[in-house]
């Protein structure tokens, strides 16, 4: 396992804990509103004048308040990750197995290459905007603008739950026909982690994401494997899931439209969405036995749309590519620290509890 590298989880698990027993899932919140009052949960409100008083408290901008809307370009626009050429960006600068110029992909860089490239725009985005896509300072939690550092407070009072943030696809029977297994494990310890990022209009992510995810990824090799990354940029277009937000129908359009990228049971795909109705989504298996297996399939979500709250990136990643390798939700309010809970995702932890890392470890090499 790995150390915790998150400053004052102690004292937030201490609060979440306390409350648990209090906590409603958020779909089953009451919620009231009219016009001059916004409701956010468990009868809290809001009113216009409080809600700006909340701006000029945590120092929010008319910006802060457009990028969190949607009003503000997209961080990437005028780089190579946001324009009509597919880019695979990888470790080498070479391609995948069996990938082939024209047909999969247009442009091939390295992920240094891409990281430079998302460096200099987020840098530019700062200067232009004041706004930084890496660290925002709003969520919109049932549809309102609330600063992150409220919203974290409402939660360590019991007013706003962190619960039901996840789910599992579960299926009874592949969803597509693959030529190699439904469920991914390593090959001659490794794995290959094919991220595709949403390239349409409605589902390119606005936040930056791209080094948690790498972070997140690393957490594996503590496994004893090695995790070889692959990015695809203007690849996946999801406009044609409808409701647009739907996590589940985002989940079923990657495995249709990108399935193609499995040569081998070592490849797992990951997809990056914007503006879904869960944190993350992973595919996992019920086989004839009754026993679950994860799928190589998930999906990440830059931004939480709805009533849910909004877990840091990384931990999104590290919980749904657990789920890919069996592990399963672990949600008593009394479980030791582990990324499988949610109120330890929610708190930024990165490691798994004994159990869960037992379980992990035996869907890498199983």
């Amino acid at each position: 396992m790995i150390a915790n590298r998150k400053f004052g989880i102690g004292a937030l698990l201490a609060a979440l804990l306390i409350v648990s027993t209090a906590f409603v899932p958020a779909v089953n919140a009451q919620t009231e509103k009219n016009s001059d009052e916004v409701s956010i949960e468990n009868s809290i409100n809001y009113t216009d004048a409080e809600l700006q008083d909340l701006y000029i408290k945590y120092n929010i901008s008319k910006n802060d308040i457009k990028f969190a809307n949607n009003e503000l370009p997209n961080y990437l626009e005028g780089t190579i990750l946001h324009s009509d050429k597919r880019v695979v960006a990888s470790d080498t600068g070479r391609p995948h197995e069996g990938m082939i110029k024209g047909e999969n992909y247009d442009l091939l860089i390295t992920t240094e290459e891409m990281f430079d490239i998302i460096d200099n725009a987020r840098q530019k985005y700062m200067e232009l905007y004041g706004v930084d896509p890496g660290n925002p300072k709003l969520e919109k939690v049932n549809g309102y603008l609330i600063p992150k550092e409220e919203v974290k407070k409402l939660i360590e009072k019991g007013t706003l739950s962190c619960e039901s943030e996840d789910v599992i696809e579960l299926e009874i029977e592949p969803k597509t026909s693959t030529r190699v297994t439904t469920n991914p494990y390593a090959i001659n310890d490794a794995i290959d982690v094919h991220i595709f990022v949403a390239t349409d209009s409605v589902h390119a992510p606005t936040e930056s994401f791209q080094q948690d995810t790498a972070n997140a990824l690393s957490r594996f090799e503590d496994f004893g494997i090695s995790v070889y990354r692959w990015w695809y940029w203007n690849s996946w277009d999801a406009s044609d899931v409808s409701p647009s937000y739907d996590a589940s129908a985002v989940l079923d359009d990657l495995e249709d439209d990108e399935s193609w990228v499995r040569y081998s049971a070592s490849d797992l795909v990951l997809g990056w969405a914007h503006e879904l109705n869960h944190n993350g989504i992973a595919r996992t298996y019920e086989l004839s036995d009754g026993t679950l297996r994860g799928g190589a399939y998930s999906v990440c979500t830059d931004t939480v749309t709805g009533i849910g709250v909004e877990w840091p990136h990384d931990s999104i990643v590290q919980h749904e590519v657990s789920h890919n390798f069996d592990a399963l939700d672990q949600n008593s309010p009394v479980h030791p620290e582990c990324i499988m809970n949610y109120a330890w995702a929610y708190a930024g932890t990165n490691i798994w509890c004994s159990s869960c890392w037992s379980k992990v470890n035996n869907g890498i090499y199983n």
